[in-house]
C-alpha cells in the first residue's frame, strides 16, 4: 500500500523538477540570451547596486548600478533582465586619413591650477579631452563614457614642411628674458605654447586638433612674372620692365615666415594667375615691395635710352649692358633683405621694357633704321663676294660650255651627213621602184586595151548575128506587127487553153478553137547558128 502510493509521488516530483528545469532553460535561452553580431558592441547597464558618486556617468564595477565602462565584444551573452539592461552600439569606424579625438565624460575634474596654467587635457581618471587620438580602424567605444570628433589627418607633401602650433604647454612669456626681443617673439622652443621653431618633415600626421595644429608651407621653387613694376628714369620717363622672380621659402624659417606674413594661420602660395598673385602674401608683403623700392632707387641712375636702344654696336660687348647692371643691382639688394624674412630669391631677371609712348615711335624708327643699315652693309658685302665668285666661276664654265657646243656642232654635222646619205640612197631606191611600177602599169594598160578591143569585136559580131536572125524571122510574116502578135500569142496560148478547157460556153469554144494550132504549119527555115535564130521562133499565118 505504501510502496504503491510512493511511486506516483516520485513520478510527480520528477515531472515537476523536469518542468522546472525546462522552464529555466527556456527562460535562459529565450529571455536572458543576447546575441551581439559583428560590427556591434554590448553595453551593460546594471539595475541594482550602490549609487554612483555625484557627477559620475559610468559604474567602475558591477557592485554599482549604472553603465559599465568596458563594452563586450561580439558574441553570445546571458543577462538576467531583472538585474541587467543591455544596448547594442555600432563599432566606431575611423576611415583612412582621419583621426578620432576623444573627450572622456567620467572621472575626476581637472585641478583648477592646471587649467590656469593652460593644461586642460585629462589625465588618467580625469574627465576632459584625451591627448591621444584613435587611428583609422574599428574601435570598441562606449558612447556613454566618451564623446568623439572625427578630424582629418594632416598631409605634408614632399615639396613642403609643416609648421606646428601647440595649444597646450608651458607659458611662452617665460622666454622673454632668454631671447632677443629685437627680432620679435615669433616662434618658441619645443614644449611651450605657440608656433614651434622646429618645422615638421613631410608625412601624414594624425593630430589632436584640441592640442595642436599643423599648417603646410610649400618650400619648392616658384617662378612668377611681375608686370606691374615701374620706375622713373634719370631723364624723367616712366619705364615698365617685365620682371621674372624665382623664389622659395627657407624650410628652417618656414614657422617664422608663417607667423610674420600670414594673417589667416596659413600661407596662400598660389601664383598661376593675377588673382592668385594678388592673394599671395609672400609676393604682396615681401617680394613686390622690395622690388618696387629698389627698382625706383637703382633705375633712376639710368636714362630711358639706356634700356630701350639696343641696336648693333650701341654698347661694348665686353661690358654688361645697362639692363644686366640693373638686374645685378636688384639681386644684390633684394636677396639679403628677403633672406632675413625667410625667403630665398634664387634669381631676378629683367626682360624687355615697355618704352614711354612719346618715345616709342622714335625709338622704333631709329632701331629699324640701324637694323636696315646693318642689313644693307651685309648685303653689299654679300653681293660683292657673290660677284667676284661668280666672275671666277663664269670663265671655266664658259670655256666648258663653248667646248661642249663645238662638240655638239661636230656631232650634229656628222649625224646630218649620215642622214643625208641615207635619205639620198632611199630616194634613189624609191625612184627605181617607181619607174618599175610605171612600166608595169603601162604594160598592164596595153593588155587591158587589147582585151577591151577583143571583147568589143565579139559583142559587135554577136549583135550583128542576132539582128540578122531577127531580120530573117520577120521576113516570114506579113509585117512586124504580125511577128510580134505571133510571139505574144505563143506565150499566152498554153495558159489560156488550160483556163478555158472545162468551159462549155460559146466564147470558150471560139477561143479554144482559135488558140488551137492548125493541123499543118509550115515551118520557116531555121536560122544559122550565130545569126539570130536562137529563139527558135516559127512564123505563122
Amino acid at each position: 500500500m505504501n510502496s504503491s502510493s510512493g511511486t506516483p509521488r516520485l513520478a510527480l516530483w520528477l515531472g515537476l523538477a523536469g518542468t522546472a528545469v525546462l522552464m529555466y532553460l527556456g527562460w535562459v535561452w529565450m529571455i536572458e540570451r543576447v546575441e551581439v553580431p559583428p560590427g556591434k558592441v554590448l553595453v551593460r547597464i546594471h539595475k541594482w547596486g550602490k549609487d554612483l558618486p555625484e557627477g559620475q556617468l559610468v559604474a567602475p564595477d558591477s557592485s554599482y548600478k549604472g553603465v559599465l565602462l568596458e563594452p563586450d565584444l561580439p558574441g553570445r551573452y546571458f543577462l538576467n533582465p531583472l538585474f541587467w539592461k543591455s544596448e547594442l552600439h555600432d563599432l566606431v569606424r575611423v576611415p583612412t586619413n582621419y583621426a578620432l579625438v576623444l573627450t572622456r565624460r567620467y572621472g575626476k575634474d581637472i585641478p583648477a591650477e592646471r587649467i590656469a596654467a593652460g593644461d586642460f587635457l585629462a589625465q588618467d581618471g580625469e574627465k576632459g579631452i584625451v591627448r591621444d587620438v584613435l587611428l583609422p580602424g574599428d574601435h570598441q567605444l562606449n558612447r556613454y563614457a566618451y564623446s568623439c570628433e572625427m578630424v582629418p589627418a594632416i598631409q605634408i607633401n614632399a615639396d613642403a614642411v609643416g609648421v606646428r602650433t601647440l595649444k597646450v604647454g608651458k607659458d611662452p612669456t617665460e622666454l622673454k628674458d632668454k631671447i632677443d626681443l629685437g627680432k620679435g617673439l615669433y616662434v618658441v622652443r619645443s614644449g611651450y605654447r605657440g608656433v614651434q621653431q622646429e618645422h615638421v618633415r613631410p608625412g601624414t600626421y594624425y593630430i589632436n586638433t584640441q592640442v595642436e595644429a599643423i599648417a603646410p608651407v610649400e618650400v619648392r621653387s616658384h617662378k612668377v612674372d611681375l608686370g606691374d613694376i615701374a620706375f622713373p628714369s634719370r631723364d624723367g620717363f616712366i619705364l615698365k620692365p617685365h620682371v621674372q622672380v624665382e623664389y622659395q621659402v627657407m624650410p628652417e624659417k618656414a614657422p617664422e615666415v608663417l607667423v610674420r606674413i600670414s594673417d589667416k594661420g596659413k600661407l596662400d602660395q598660389k601664383d598661376s594667375t593675377a588673382a592668385e598673385m594678388a592673394e599671395n602674401e609672400i609676393l604682396q608683403k615681401v617680394i613686390l615691395p622690395h622690388i618696387r623700392g629698389y627698382a625706383r632707387i637703382e633705375g633712376s641712375n639710368f636714362d630711358a635710352k639706356d634700356f630701350i636702344i639696343t641696336g648693333a654696336g650701341a654698347q661694348d660687348k665686353k661690358q654688361l649692358n645697362n639692363r644686366e647692371k640693373l638686374q645685378k643691382a636688384l639681386e644684390e639688394k633684394i636677396k639679403p633683405r628677403c633672406a632675413e624674412l625667410g625667403i630665398t630669391i634664387r634669381a631676378v631677371t629683367l626682360a624687355s621694357m615697355d618704352p614711354p609712348r612719346e618715345l616709342a615711335s622714335l625709338i622704333s624708327a631709329r632701331e629699324q633704321a640701324l637694323v636696315r643699315q646693318e642689313e644693307n652693309k651685309a648685303l653689299v658685302k654679300q653681293y660683292q663676294s657673290e660677284q667676284e665668285l661668280k666672275a671666277k666661276e663664269a670663265l671655266p664654265q664658259r670655256e666648258k660650255e663653248r667646248t661642249e657646243a663645238e662638240t655638239r656642232r661636230k656631232q650634229e654635222m656628222t649625224k646630218a651627213a649620215q642622214r643625208k646619205g641615207v635619205e639620198e640612197q632611199k630616194l634613189k631606191q624609191d625612184l627605181e621602184n617607181a619607174q618599175l611600177r610605171l612600166e608595169a602599169a603601162r604594160k598592164e594598160a596595153e593588155a587591158a586595151l587589147a582585151r577591151g578591143k577583143a571583147d568589143a569585136t565579139v559583142i559587135i559580131l554577136e549583135n550583128e548575128a542576132a539582128v540578122a536572125g531577127l531580120r530573117k524571122a520577120v521576113q516570114g510574116f506579113n509585117g512586124v506587127q504580125n511577128f510580134a502578135q505571133y510571139h505574144m500569142l505563143s506565150k499566152l496560148a498554153p495558159s489560156l487553153t488550160e483556163i478555158f478547157a472545162a468551159d462549155d460556153s460559146d466564147l470558150a469554144k471560139v477561143l479554144t478553137t482559135y488558140l488551137s494550132p492548125p493541123p499543118t504549119i509550115s515551118k520557116a527555115p531555121a536560122p544559122a547558128p550565130g545569126n539570130g535564130g536562137a529563139n527558135g521562133a516559127t512564123p505563122g499565118r
